[in-house]
């Protein structure tokens, strides 16, 4: 239950609070039950139909802005550069720590709180259990359709493979003939180190986020969670890269 917990607390849910813990198992009642009824999933929008205790089913919109194709694109050059990515695309699976490499352009695919605009018919406070049942359900959908999250930030698995096709015939288009390579600059870099350009450096929007998104391991059993144990550590090495970074001090001998 607390990878649930973890999971839910994107939309709001505090799941410490009595309140909050009794929407928590009344959700997943009503989803462990076939309560929803429906669940569609399309860019920066998730609508599902729950039946509650009432005769009609109620209706349950949850929505965040999507992201831009500048953003994508980003992403598109992020697993083009790798052709194992690419061939995990091609089978239908999200490549290897995935959520993680997003991390370097500031990006998740698990939404923030603050993020969403949720709506149901029901008129209760949100998040409601039927906005609740609706969120478990995706989660519980993700192992059978991987490519679900990328959906709901605005690409399709189909998309991003035509992306990423584009940027490889463009890199193709922009090679050297055979005849023409020669071997002058083969043993010696043609360009300073400092003079390679690279990509803004920002702090990701949850401290050791993808620790948080991988929760605990099987079988752990340790005093406390992973989360609680190792982030401390995750967090410190951020910022003492960041320091490093902004200082322009790569020789510190500051050891962490």
């Amino acid at each position: 239950m607390r990878a649930a917990v973890e999971w839910l607390s994107v939309l709001g849910l505090d799941a410490s609070a009595p309140e909050g813990r009794w929407r928590l198992n009344e959700a997943d009642r009503l989803r462990t039950g076939g309560r929803v009824i429906s669940l569609r999933v399309v860019a920066g929008r998730i609508e599902g139909r729950v039946q509650g205790s009432h005769a009609r089913p109620h209706l349950v919109e949850l929505t965040l802005p999507v992201w831009s194709d500048t953003q994508w694109r980003s992403v598109g050059d992020l697993l083009g550069r790798q052709a194992r990515h690419y061939a995990r695309l091609l089978a239908g699976q999200l490549p290897d720590q995935f959520d993680s490499a997003l991390t370097e352009l500031g990006l998740s695919l698990l939404p923030q709180a603050g993020q969403w605009h949720l709506r149901c018919t029901c008129d209760e406070p949100a998040p409601c259990v039927h906005q609740v049942a609706v969120w478990m359900d995706v989660r519980e959908r993700l192992d059978g359709d991987p490519y679900l999250m990328t959906r709901l930030r605005g690409r399709s698995r189909e998309q991003l493979l035509a992306e990423i096709r584009d940027r490889r015939a463009t890199h193709e288009q922009r090679s050297v003939a055979l005849a023409e390579l020669t071997t002058d600059g083969w043993s010696r870099a043609r360009v300073h180190p400092s003079e390679v350009p690279l990509p803004p450096v920002r702090r990701p929007p949850t401290p050791a986020g993808p620790l948080r998104m991988l929760g605990e391991p099987a079988g752990w059993t340790g005093p406390t969670t992973v989360v609680a144990m190792f982030s401390p550590a995750v967090v410190a090495a951020a910022d003492h890269a960041a320091a490093l970074l902004e200082s322009g001090d790569g020789d510190s001998g500051d050891v962490l």
